[in-house]
Order: C-alpha cells, then sequence, then structure tokens
C-alpha cells in the first residue's frame, strides 16, 4: 500500500512538473511574434494545410511534399481551440507528455518491475528542452513521437502475451507513424525483420505478416490516393528526390544546407529546366544528379555519409525548416539548455558501447535500439539535423536513464568501467564540426521575425528587422520583397517599388516581386506595365495562389473578362483552397451570377476560416436570403451587428428585411 500511494505521489508530482515546466516554455514563448504567426518552410505549409481541411477540403488535389497525418491533427487543433495559438500549443505539449506513459510501461515490461530507471526516464522525458521547443511548432514530429512511442509499447506487449491484435496495434500505430513523417518507414521495415527472423525459428509467420499488413493497410489509402493524383508512386508525399538529392550531391555537407533564397531558387529553376526540357519529373532529376555524383565521386560520397553518421550525433540542434538557432534559443528557458543533447547523447553512447556484446542487453532494449538504428540509417543516407533524429528520443532517453541508474547505483565501482566508453561517446558528440553559417542564420531568423511582427501590425519592429536582414543577406530578394510589402502598408509607394526592384535586381525571375511591382502599377491606375508584370511572374511560376489572386483582381479592375477573373480565382483556389480572400470574391463572382447557392458555400468556407469577419458573415447572410433562407440570413445578420454594430452593409440589410 505504501509503494502504491508513493507511486501514485511521484506520478502526480511528475505531471503537474511537466505541466508547469511547459507553461512557462509557453509563456516565454509568447512573446515572440512567430508564436501567434506561423511562419517559415514547413511550418507555414502544415498550417496552410489545415486551413484547406477547415475550409472543406478534405482530401487534397495535388501530392504534397509534407505528409498527410499532422495536418489533420492540426486541423482539429485549429477548430477546437478556435486558432488561439496558445492552447493549440499547450494541447500538442500535453500528447508529449502522455506519450510518457507508454514508455515507462515499456520499461515496466523490460524490467519486470517498477524500477528506479522508470523515474529517471520520466524526470528526462519532461523536462528535456528540446522535445519541448519541437512538440510546441507546427511540425509533424510533434505527432510522430508519440505514436512512436505508442508502437514500441504495444509490441513488446504484444510479444508477451502472444496476442495478435496487439501485433495488429502496433502496426496500425506504426503505419500512422509512417503518415505522420515516412522516415519512420525503415523502422516499421526493420521491426518487421526482426519478427521474421524471431518467428521463423518457430516456422510461424503469421505476427510479421501481422504486423506489416496492419501498416501497410493504414499506408495503402494514401498511396492510391497519391498515385490517381500524381499518376505515378507518391507512397506518402511527393519530394522524395529532393529531399534524397539535399544529403548527396557535390555541394552537400550533411546539414540542410540548402536554405530558401537565391541559392534555393536557382537549383529548383535549374531543375524545372532540365527537367521539363527531358520531359521527366523534378524528382527524376534530382534522383539522376544524385547518382552521378555518387557514380563519379564514390571516395566523396562515402566521405559525406561519415560525416552524416557523426553528424546525428552532435550535440548541436543542426536548422531545418524555420528553426534557425536564434529562433530555437529565443527563449530563457531553451537558451539555458542549448547542451541537454550532448548529456543525453554521451549517456546513451556510453550505456550502449558498455553492453553491445551483451546479449541480455540487446534483447531487453531491441525495440528501442531497432528505434534508434532505423532513423540513424535514413538520415545518413538522406540529411540529417536536430528535428529529424527527434524519432531517435525515445531509444536515446532510455539508455541514458539505463546508464544513470548504472552509475548511481554504486557509483565508485562503476564510473571506472564506463569511463573509456564515456570517452569515446565524448569524442563522437563533442568532436565533429558542422559547417554551420551563424550570419544566414541570423539574417533568416530576422526575416522570420520581421515577416510575423508585420502580419500582427508592428510595424516598427517589422522594419528592424527587415532592414537587419537586409544587411545581411544583401542579394536575398526576399528580404527586399518584405520590406516592399512593409512600405505599402506605411502608404509608401514610393520605397516600395524600390525595394521590389532590388528584389528583381537580385533575381530577374523573382515570381514575389514581378506579382508585387504588378500590383503597384495597378494601384497607379495603369494597365500595360502592371499586366506585364503580372504575365511573366506567370511564366516564371503559376503556382503561387496569390499571384493568381491578384491577377484576378487587377483583371476585374480593367479588363472587365468575369471569365478570365473566374478562371484565376479558381486556379488561386485550386493551390490554395484555404484562400480566404478568393474564397469571398469568388462568393462575389458566384453572386453577380445569380448563383446564390455556390455563393454561399464560397462564403461558408471564408466563415470557417474567419468566423468573427463581419464582412464575410454578411455576406453569408446575403446570400441565404437569396435563396429564400430568412431565418439563416437574419441569425447572421445578428451575429454581424453583435461583432460590428457599425457595420454599414448589416444595417442595410437589416434595414430591408424589416420593411
Amino acid at each position: 500500500m505504501k509503494k502504491l500511494n508513493l507511486l501514485n505521489i511521484s506520478s502526480i508530482t511528475l505531471l503537474v512538473s511537466a505541466l508547469a515546466i511547459r507553461l512557462l516554455y509557453l509563456v516565454q514563448f509568447s512573446s515572440s511574434p512567430i508564436f501567434n504567426t506561423p511562419i517559415g518552410p514547413d511550418v507555414e505549409e502544415y498550417d496552410l494545410w489545415a486551413r484547406q481541411i477547415i475550409a472543406g477540403d478534405y482530401l487534397w488535389n495535388y501530392v504534397h511534399i509534407h505528409s498527410p497525418l499532422y495536418p489533420f491533427l492540426l486541423a482539429f487543433e485549429y477548430k477546437i481551440f478556435a486558432f488561439n495559438h496558445f492552447l493549440v500549443r499547450y494541447f500538442q505539449l500535453t500528447i508529449g507528455i502522455a506519450s510518457t506513459v507508454p514508455l515507462v510501461l515499456s520499461l515496466r515490461l523490460i524490467q519486470g518491475r517498477w524500477t528506479v530507471q522508470n523515474l529517471i526516464l520520466s524526470i528526462l522525458w519532461i523536462t528535456y528542452p528540446p522535445m519541448i521547443y519541437y512538440q510546441a511548432e507546427y511540425i509533424s514530429e510533434s505527432l510522430l513521437v508519440p505514436l512512436l512511442c505508442l508502437s514500441i509499447y504495444l509490441a513488446y506487449r504484444a510479444e508477451e502475451k502472444r496476442e495478435s491484435g496487439l501485433f495488429i496495434g502496433a502496426g496500425i500505430t506504426g503505419g500512422l507513424a509512417i503518415l505522420a513523417h515516412p522516415m519512420s518507414g525503415l523502422f516499421i521495415l526493420a521491426e518487421t525483420i526482426y519478427l521474421f527472423i524471431r518467428w521463423f525459428r518457430k516456422k510461424s509467420f503469421r505476427i510479421p505478416f501481422l504486423y506489416f499488413a496492419a501498416a501497410s493497410a493504414v499506408v495503402a489509402p494514401v498511396t492510391f490516393y497519391n498515385y490517381a493524383i500524381l499518376g505515378k508512386m507518391a507512397p506518402v508525399q511527393a519530394n522524395s528526390g529532393l529531399n534524397f538529392y539535399l544529403g548527396n550531391n557535390e555541394d552537400a555537407n550533411g546539414t540542410c544546407y540548402l536554405r530558401p533564397g537565391p541559392e534555393w531558387n536557382k537549383v529548383h529553376a535549374l531543375a524545372e529546366k532540365t527537367a521539363s526540357e527531358a520531359f521527366v519529373s523534378k524528382d527524376d532529376y534530382f534522383l539522376s544528379e544524385s547518382w552521378n555524383f555518387m557514380k563519379n565521386h564514390p571516395l566523396k560520397w562515402l566521405n559525406l555519409l561519415t560525416q552524416k553518421a557523426f553528424y546525428t550525433w552532435n550535440y548541436r540542434e543542426l536548422t531545418s525548416g524555420a528553426d534557425p538557432a536564434p529562433l530555437k534559443y529565443y527563449t530563457d528557458f531553451q537558451s539555458l539548455f542549448k547542451w541537454s543533447f550532448s548529456a543525453v547523447a554521451i549517456l546513451a553512447i556510453s550505456g550502449f558501447l558498455m553492453n553491445w556484446k551483451n546479449r541480455s542487453f540487446l534483447y531487453s532494449y531491441r525495440h528501442f535500439l531497432i528505434l534508434v538504428f532505423s532513423f540513424w540509417i535514413v538520415q545518413i543516407i538522406f540529411v540529417t539535423s536536430g528535428r529529424y533524429r527527434l524519432g531517435m528520443l525515445p531509444g536515446i532517453l532510455v539508455l541514458a536513464a539505463f546508464t544513470i541508474d548504472y552509475l548511481t547505483s554504486n557509483f565508485r565501482v562503476r564510473i571506472y568501467t564506463i569511463v573509456p566508453y564515456a570517452g569515446i561517446a565524448v569524442a563522437i558528440v563533442l568532436l565533429p564540426a558542422p559547417h554551420i553559417e551563424e550570419n544566414r542564420e541570423k539574417a533568416e531568423a530576422f526575416t522570420l521575425l520581421g515577416e510575423a511582427y508585420m502580419k500582427s501590425g508592428n510595424l516598427a519592429d517589422a522594419e528592424f528587422c527587415l532592414l537587419k536582414a537586409s544587411n545581411s543577406m544583401d542579394k536575398w530578394s526576399r528580404s527586399y520583397n518584405l520590406l516592399g510589402m512593409l512600405c505599402e502598408k506605411q502608404k509608401n509607394m514610393r520605397d516600395a517599388e524600390k525595394y521590389y526592384l532590388k528584389a528583381l535586381k537580385c533575381d530577374d525571375n523573382d515570381a514575389c516581386g514581378l506579382m508585387n511591382l504588378g500590383v503597384i502599377y495597378s494601384s497607379r491606375n495603369e494597365y500595360d506595365k502592371p499586366l506585364a508584370y503580372f504575365k511573366k511572374a506567370l511564366e516564371v511560376d503559376d503556382k503561387l495562389p496569390d499571384l493568381h489572386y491578384n491577377y484576378a483582381l487587377f483583371l476585374s479592375k480593367y479588363a472587365g473578362n468575369e471569365i478570365l477573373v473566374e478562371r484565376h480565382y479558381w486556379e488561386c483556389l485550386k493551390l490554395d483552397p484555404s484562400h480566404r480572400k478568393a474564397l469571398n470574391n469568388m462568393g462575389v463572382v458566384m453572386m453577380r451570377k445569380s448563383k446564390f447557392g455556390e455563393a454561399a458555400g464560397y462564403f461558408a468556407k471564408a466563415h470557417a476560416l474567419e468566423s468573427e469577419n463581419a464582412d464575410i458573415i454578411v455576406n453569408l447572410a446575403t446570400a441565404n436570403l437569396a435563396q429564400g433562407k430568412q431565418e439563416e440570413g437574419e441569425k447572421l445578420l445578428r451575429k454581424a451587428l453583435a461583432i460590428d454594430p457599425g457595420l454599414p452593409a448589416a444595417k442595410r440589410l437589416e434595414q430591408m428585411i424589416n420593411k
């Protein structure tokens, strides 16, 4: 009874501590402009996809460059928390806390009882700062890691109970992990091979078959749907060729070296041109370039693989996506614990090296070791970063907890045993020096902060950040485009034009710069000049939703060609079904055509994205009233007037109804 009470008290204490630590972190993080404005590679794309789902587009009309499971979770979070980013991020952090349960239960199965190692693991898991940072971000790894923890627990439980249903459950959660991030694919394959070898001796293939079939059944619908859209295999997501190329080409350095900017644009422009001329896809082009590099420079490629093998264990949280170092360490909480991975990695490697010939140890921790090594190999094949190694953390922290428990149980004797292995671990973690462009990361961070400040309405801080970015990266068109947009918000059209022209000087094929100049010249009631810029922008990149939206606005203002206007709004919504302004304007186009039902559909989607936008509510009310839906229309009008009592359109409609 005493042990049970002690366990309950410890569990409650850990839970309260975990919630408090994460609350403290979010309070610090909430002062950043990107807290309420998802900005940057990956984060922005997940946010966009989630908004498209909320707008009603549950089935995607093109194969995304990210896996589909996390956007549905993010859409669910946006919906239930009404886009309150503090609550959304805190909810994701609580999912991370919940993943402690399958983790410690797995260790309980390994040990056969509750031990000090369970407590150590729990403390490591709930306090590990990089995990807290990543789980609060809008990235798929915040869902991936809990799914991996659950899959491993079910695998241990299934082997103990020898129940088919538990193996199927382990396979299903493994399949969901693949849909969260395809890096999990090698882990599922490795687990299947392990199960096959183990049950082969018993001449039973049913268990590995059930596990693999369950995982495949989860992934298969997405694979078939992607094939139907793309016309070729894309098991989970697009861009696999680019991801392989980033880690295997003549300029690769083992990290996510190619960042958004002129170099990124140059690589993609060349790929687009070459692939088009050869009648192949960009993925095929990137794969071909990588194979040529590997074939022509085998020693250089092997050296690159070796570098990635060490960089995966490097103490730095190497950048990927929208997480340059200044943003990762924006809060004091994260900045104080930059050394976190070095501590747990050294402990984990030391514990493994000390026991790599110990069959009992290897068997006990088999699923965690399979997890660590499979994610390690994936990064050696592709590219490494702090974010991509998150899938290894359940295994790393379990091994670190083992080592701490081993040392504390008899420190004086065991410290001498572990020293040689710890020396090797220290060398692996601390000595390799991946190439990091600190100035580039600072400039990128300033750009992201500046854009977020601008979107939140803080124009003074936005200007400060964007000027800092442009001073550091004077050949980077993105910062000049953002400075131009900032000047537009300040009603300074002359300087806006200068910045857009600077952006084109950096890159004369910058579609955003061309589009922005088209918008500027259109506002001056010109026709030929903006038309030329819009057309050139469409030639350069016709996959920009905002480009089609702004071109449609231009055409509706000057050309009077409703068919062409509608077509470009439709193209915008095809690329981004959650483009709120295009949804609203498409609804207006349908109203003019007396297609009130279709108009209401567009307005309803816009309303789902901005439920407190009174103008959209009035438009939706108008469409409902035009269809004879008096009660619904009046209800919406009352809502619009409650939000903005002075809204002229709502008052006019109210007067018409009262008459």
